[in-house]
């Protein structure tokens, strides 16, 4: 109870009647919003499961290194590394050939497998 009073007397002094009731208004349907948004994405993900999401892949040695960067744990210092080592060594012909780039851990490789193409 305290607390209402304390705040009703300084939003009386900061705002009007009719901006407090707008602000409650943007406030709680921002709330709402989020809520929403956070069911329908559950809902979507029970309506795709994992299986029949659409998977891109990138192909490795003729992708720009900005494209590379997208990919999960490359950033865009790993990627221009990438570019650099296919215009000095060649093209990569597997998976394994990427760990010849300074800075691609086992990990990385693991996490993209499935993701790059090499033809």
């Amino acid at each position: 109870m305290k607390l209402k009073f304390f705040l009703r007397g300084r939003l009386d002094s900061l705002f009007t009647r009719q901006e407090q009731l707008a602000l409650g208004f943007v406030l709680a349907v921002g709330f709402f919003g989020l809520l929403l948004g956070a069911s329908e994405s559950r809902r979507l993900k029970e309506f795709l499961p994992p299986e029949r999401a659409v998977r891109l892949s990138v192909r490795v040695n003729s992708a720009l290194a900005e494209e590379l960067a997208a990919l999960p744990g490359i950033g865009p210092v790993l990627a221009g590394r990438i570019v650099k080592e296919r215009q000095i060594r060649g093209a990569f012909l597997t998976l394994r050939d990427l760990a010849r780039v300074k800075g691609m851990s086992s990990k990385v490789l693991s996490r993209i497998e499935g993701l790059v193409r090499f033809d």
